[in-house]
């Protein structure tokens, strides 16, 4: 089935990759949620949040598959709302699509004051303002901007590598000393 059989034509430009797609979608499922969340409610629940972890994956397993499966039988925009309008209802359509916009303009500021949180933790001479409006800027400089966000990660981890070995190196005893 293709997207004209439904009356529309591509008008967007596609300039993401399937890859580029998946770490987008990765980081907008709130992988830094643990800093802000992880203590309290472990603290509530003491050894239960993996497994709430592991629930929730399993069920967002089932909710991509049904993506994906939808994805074919109605190639359009619009996902939820078009999978919803024309899979059970256009009422039904209409208010997932509100929830999905909802969620569209909660999560990132929510996501920029755990971040602003967790940043302050490690440079706490720079505010949190700071780091939203930062956040926020490379936020708003659009979809060709994630692909340089993608560098910014990687650089990130390799970082992140090294900084773990010269921890290691200071802590653990040299073997050749032994």
């Amino acid at each position: 089935m293709e997207i004209e059989e439904f009356g529309y034509k591509q008008e967007l430009k596609r300039s993401l990759s399937l890859t580029d797609l998946v770490v987008y979608g990765m980081i907008f499922m709130i992988p830094i949620a643990p800093f802000g969340v992880y203590g309290y409610v472990n603290q509530e629940a003491p050894g239960i949040v993996p497994l709430a972890y592991i629930i929730g994956t399993v069920a967002m397993l089932f909710t991509a598959l049904s993506y994906g499966s939808m994805a074919r039988a109605f190639p359009i925009a619009g996902s939820v709302y078009s999978y919803a309008q024309r899979g059970l209802h256009p009422h039904i359509g209409f208010i997932a699509g509100c929830l999905m916009l909802l969620d569209y303009l909660l999560i990132p500021p929510l996501l920029y004051v755990y971040a602003a949180m967790a940043l302050n933790h490690l440079y706490p001479d720079i505010p949190k303002v700071g780091f939203i409006i930062v956040s926020a800027i490379l936020y708003n400089m659009g979809v060709d901007a994630q692909k340089l966000g993608g560098i910014w990660i990687a650089a990130g981890l390799v970082y992140l590598f090294f900084l773990n070995r010269i921890g290691a190196s200071a802590v653990l005893p040299d073997p050749s000393n032994s």
